[in-house]
């Protein structure tokens, strides 16, 4: 089969396909049906007359290049890729983790190749249509992907989602942030069962706001009734016990899934990425009591906040205030390799003259990606503390003993994602088995 001829071979069963494509989404469960599927299209398209002694191990094969991405296998299939760029028939770049962008030697042969895989990627994410900008996740969870047809040709960029997110300890192993900020996260989000804080990450495209908003998910206890809301499928929820996700489309705007959430009998709501109407919604939700996680396009915590009180957002600075944390992350290069840091923790203090006060806890200099924690006293902790009946002193105990948890787990180098999670979890039903197991001797847990 000629180049031409498979090209035009995969086109016809896409159109088969096109509307079935529910096959697609667990292709390993689905691949008999995919495959009779296949062996029908090929039975009765004209090229059972060309190959007419074409046998079952010979259309394997070519199902199986028919459900590959061709050219960006290999990057979807390396953990350092973070995105893939394809300007049409020019060199595909990509950009990695820790080496910036890169110029790679792949490029697309003809306008026929790359149309015919502008079409995979649509039918395989269950879209019928290309438009003029097109925004939609990738088959299998494995990246967003965002088309612009262009004057000099289609503009592609793939953001490749990581298969299995950073934990926390992962992050401070690679010098995202350090234990101390990691236990203050763990109290911000589980609030000694309580009153977890609500919490914003910003930062730009690219500072890691999605992969620190993973890697903290495990402090949620898994007790709690969770809906996360975004606009691409990119979170990773596998291991909440009780976690309702939803999409939003052309249909359901982000607004309507944040009104609607309140409905289902929630504990927490995480959006994936609030920038319009939604966040009047998702402050509405905060101060009915549901609490919220969410990230946010700003480079600091002040602008975060202008972000909110303007347009579209338009939210009013008392709502504002409802927020408790505002974790700002930064993207540095450093010696040709990238970094990602949280470069500042900042807590909001009331209002002043209807302005947001801010409270600088943690910061990060990045001259030498070294954290500063200030000796301002914790807003947050003097809350919770006024809500738990325990003293900030207390508090500041449970910190320390949660801060040598998450160091041992650093000396025993127990960092996947799983194994931190179920730990997490398990301290909140029972410290101090926890604490035994690690052999540590810490009083004031719980």
């Amino acid at each position: 089969m000629t180049n031409t001829e498979r090209i035009e071979f995969e086109k016809g069963f896409l159109d088969r396909l096109n509307g079935k494509t529910s096959l697609l989404r667990d292709l390993a469960g689905k691949r008999e049906i995919i495959f009779q599927e296949f062996c029908e299209f090929f039975n009765h398209s004209q090229f059972k007359n060309i190959f007419p002694d074409i046998m079952n191990p010979e259309l394997e094969n070519l199902l199986k290049g028919f459900l590959s991405y061709g050219l960006i296998d290999d990057f979807l299939s390396d953990p350092n890729v973070e995105d893939i760029i394809i300007d049409s028939l020019s060199p595909i770049f990509i950009r990695k983790t820790s080496g910036g962008l890169i110029k790679t030697d792949k490029s697309f042969a003809s306008k026929e190749e790359l149309d015919l895989f502008i079409k995979k990627l649509l039918v395989f994410s269950e879209r019928k249509d290309i438009k003029k900008i097109n925004n939609f996740k990738l088959s299998g969870l494995k990246g967003r992907v965002n088309i612009v047809l262009a004057p000099f040709g289609p503009q592609i960029t793939i953001s490749r989602i990581k298969t299995k997110p950073l934990s926390i300890i992962e992050l401070i192993q690679n010098g995202t942030l350090n234990a101390q900020m990691a236990a203050q996260f763990w109290l911000y989000v589980e609030g000694l069962g309580i009153k977890p804080a609500n919490i914003i990450i910003v930062g730009g495209p690219g500072a890691g706001k999605t992969t620190l908003l993973n890697a903290i998910f495990s402090f949620i206890p898994n007790t709690e009734r969770i809906v996360v809301i975004e606009d691409t499928l990119e979170l990773h929820t596998d291991l909440g016990e009780n976690c309702s996700r939803l999409e939003s489309d052309e249909e359901v705007s982000l607004a309507n899934l944040v009104k609607n959430a309140l409905r289902m009998r929630l504990d927490r709501i995480i959006i994936g990425e609030v920038r319009g109407s939604e966040a009047k919604d998702m402050m509405t939700a905060m101060n009915i009591g549901k609490y919220c996680m969410a990230t946010l396009h700003a480079s600091s915590a002040r602008e975060a906040i202008i972000r909110l009180e303007n347009e579209p957002m338009h939210v009013s600075a008392a709502l504002i205030n409802m927020v408790d944390v505002f974790v700002v992350m930064h993207r540095r290069n450093a010696d040709g390799k990238i970094q990602r840091v949280v470069g500042e923790l900042a807590e909001t203090g009331g209002m002043e003259q209807k302005m947001v006060l801010l409270s600088l806890l943690w910061s990060c200099d990045l001259s030498n990606f070294s954290f500063q924690k200030s000796q301002v006293s914790s807003i947050y902790r003097d809350r919770l503390a006024e809500i738990s009946g325990k003293s900030p002193r207390e508090i500041m105990a449970e910190l320390d003993v949660r801060t040598k948890v998450i160091n041992a787990l650093l000396e025993k180098n127990i960092k996947d994602i799983e194994s931190v999670t179920q730990i997490f979890h398990k301290y909140i039903s029972n410290p101090q088995a926890v604490i035994r197991g690690l052999g540590l001797n810490a009083e004031g847990a719980g």
